[in-house]
């Protein structure tokens, strides 16, 4: 962070730390599968809380959408009956589809989608204010809200007297005594209801971590996206950073051009500036994948087998004792070249346009070494040679942290300084 992009996060931290009234530090992560699983989040989240305070669990999807891998951590939550999500990157789906990429709609009062604090996990423990994030439209049907096991209450998503005729995001708070809760939501039956998510936060100083992930998008999805929905959401969340976690999925995009994609990075931090104003901006680079020029043609053996004079088959030789052999060239795991390049071009964007950039590969050792992770014990990453366990997200976490605190402490020393 040599242009000091990160200021803004470290002043709201510092305000955190001392416990300064409304002193919320709002941390909205954007990205692919690295952080839909949500373990790459939920360790900054961890770390961040126990030492700024824990102001809340953050936006979740409205229940348990159907969407690929959605199995997030530090809350509950769930669906029962007929609600139907619109995926952003999803043929056959409609826009809008919101802050986190998904739009979860239903009609009839059977379905019920419900989000709540976990008190047995390490965060996301207690909440003292839902806030729903819905779609207010003309004829928009009633959404019905309940807190525990008390009674429903209606909330219209039709467009008020004074909200015009064009569907528009607003927002429901429901305040609630801080603890353990439950928020469950279902349609009155009479029209249709859209919701995007829930916040879950708390009235008091600290740190709260959206990550806002879906399995195998690319930067080039959020930036094709409706921000006219997405930057008033955006601005809503009032974070102090945004995070921009891209690059992976694009390694395989074989109509990738590396022009285009500086061009739309850069215009799409430019909305994210215009949309929150006063957040620091960081991209966190991908780490290390791996591919294998063969593929799986590696995972296929040959079959050796010979005939005696006899024309019966025999059993191929034994194989030698001793050190497993290195396999050919084409079976080696490698870090695909467009990785580098990507990497690059990322390093040049954040460059040009002033942001923070963490560079995921460099700090976590270079090329070529997932397919050790992948063999470690325990592992580090999965044999697909892209995705991490959860020890191995822990890991990645901790080395953005530590990077992090390091500039959060030369913050501190360098505003003491100021004050003198």
């Amino acid at each position: 962070d040599p242009a000091g992009a990160l200021a803004p996060l470290y002043r709201a931290l510092g305000a955190a730390e001392r416990g300064d009234d409304g002193a919320r530090v709002a941390i909205v992560q954007f990205g692919d599968s690295h952080t839909a699983g949500d373990r790459l989040t939920g360790e900054l989240r961890a770390v961040l809380q126990q030492r700024f305070g824990d102001a809340g669990r953050g936006f979740l999807l409205t229940g348990r959408p159907k969407i690929r891998h959605y199995d997030i951590v530090d809350a509950r939550y769930g669906t029962d009956g007929a609600w139907t999500s619109d995926q952003g990157g999803r043929h056959g789906t409609e826009e809008p589809y919101g802050l986190g990429g998904v739009r979860s709609y239903a009609k009839k009062k059977s379905a019920v989608a419900w989000v709540g604090t976990c008190a047995d996990c390490p965060t996301g423990q207690a909440v003292s204010r839902f806030e729903i994030f819905l779609w207010r439209q003309p004829g928009g049907g009633t959404l019905e809200a309940r807190v525990d096991d008390g009674p429903w209450t209606r909330i219209s998503t039709a467009l008020a007297g004074d909200q015009g005729d064009v569907a528009i995001p607003d927002y429901e708070v429901i305040e609630v005594p801080d603890g353990d809760h439950r928020l469950s939501l279902r349609p009155r039956g009479d029209k249709e209801v859209d919701v995007f998510g829930v916040a879950l936060e708390r009235a008091r100083p600290g740190v709260v971590v959206d990550g806002l992930g879906i399995v195998g998008l690319q930067m080039s999805h959020l930036w094709r996206w409706d921000w006219t929905v997405i930057g008033p959401q955006l601005a809503h969340r009032a974070p102090a950073l945004v995070v921009l976690q891209y690059g992976t999925n694009e390694v395989d995009d074989s109509d990738l051009d590396l022009d285009t994609f500086v061009a739309r990075y850069t215009e799409l931090i430019g909305r994210i500036r215009s949309a929150a104003p006063d957040a620091a901006i960081l991209m966190l680079g991908p780490p290390d994948m791996a591919t294998r020029l063969l593929g799986r043609r590696c995972d296929k053996p040959a079959k050796k087998q010979t005939k005696s004079r006899h024309g019966r088959r025999k059993a191929p030789p034994p194989a030698p004792v001793g050190p497993a052999a290195e396999p050919p060239e084409g079976c080696r795991w490698k870090t695909p070249t467009q990785l580098l390049d990507i990497i690059d071009a990322e390093r040049r964007v954040a460059r040009a346009t002033g942001v923070a950039f963490f560079d995921s590969f460099a700090a976590m050792g270079g090329a070529d070494l997932i397919d050790g992770w992948v063999h470690a014990e325990p592992a580090l990453a999965y044999k697909d040679h892209v995705h991490f366990t959860t020890r191995g997200y822990t890991w990645w976490a901790d080395l953005l942290l530590e990077d992090l605190m390091r500039g959060y402490a030369a913050w501190q020393k360098e505003s003491a300084a100021a004050r003198r």
